[in-house]
């Protein structure tokens, strides 16, 4: 593990109470790679990058997270307001859950570029949308979110989270609410753009298969631990834990 990396976890341990949900988690991410962290629900897959992203007020971290170099028990709750959207940024499961459906998407933006103190740049959100393949740019800016497809809203929700360039990109199970059939293209969109972008991923799925399409590298996450990392290639084809192998059985089995 090298913390010079974009993204460390060094023996990171989440609890709630006495109740420990995450154990003793150690991996890093270098820059521009895409990180998947694989597992069944109650894993603690989510909470792990939900702690990353400064949402567990309530748990205690023991541990070091980096970001960018950054130990985020540092930070406070200025700091939080500040980085979220500008250097790190969230692309959560469900948009339709947290889009305002009394706002159009261009006051989606506007009320973006606002809460961070940036002057709405029109030209700028026409690209994002035309980079996200959002088609037809002004038609797109004055619907509200609820007279968008699944699939759209969640092409929207990736361009709102990339926007503003942050560097670090956290997806939590973002193609689980979809069709099977747009799931592959939102991946690998997310894939693309971040690419394009130079952003740090870690993706969460419960679907292995879905991680090797993304992925640079997978972390299997089973009952709060850590049981197997390494790169794509490596865990698909050369799997070394049992729970890895029942993994990949199952996603064979549905196919």
């Amino acid at each position: 593990m090298n913390k010079s990396d974009c993204i460390v976890f060094d023996d990171v341990t989440i609890a709630y109470g006495t109740e420990e949900v995450v154990r003793n988690i150690s991996f890093s991410v270098p820059n521009g790679e895409v990180f998947a962290i694989v597992g069944e629900s109650g894993s603690g897959k989510s909470t792990l990058v939900r702690a990353a992203f400064g949402m567990l007020k309530q748990a205690t971290i023991t541990g070091q997270i980096l970001l960018n170099g950054i130990d985020i028990s540092t930070l406070s709750d200025s700091d939080w307001r500040k980085l979220r959207g500008t250097e790190i940024s969230m692309i959560f499961q469900n948009p339709s859950a947290y889009l305002n459906p009394n706002r159009t998407v261009e006051n989606h933006f506007k009320d973006l570029f606002r809460a961070h103190g940036e002057s709405y740049d029109a030209s700028r959100v026409m690209d994002m949308l035309n980079l996200v393949h959002l088609d037809g740019g002004e038609r797109i800016l004055q619907s509200y979110p609820f007279q968008l497809s699944g699939g759209m809203q969640q092409r929207l929700a990736i361009a709102l989270s990339l926007i503003l360039k942050p560097t670090i990109v956290f997806a939590d199970e973002p193609t689980s609410a979809l069709d099977i059939l747009v799931q592959a293209s939102v991946l690998d969109l997310l894939r693309e753009v971040t690419q394009a972008l130079g952003a740090t991923v870690i993706i969460v799925t419960h679907n292995i298969k879905a991680a090797a399409r993304i992925a640079n590298s997978i972390g299997v996450m089973n009952k709060g631990q850590l049981v197997e990392v390494g790169t794509t290639q490596d865990v698909i084809n050369h799997p070394k834990d049992e729970y890895t192998r029942v993994l990949l059985d199952s996603v064979m089995k549905v196919v």
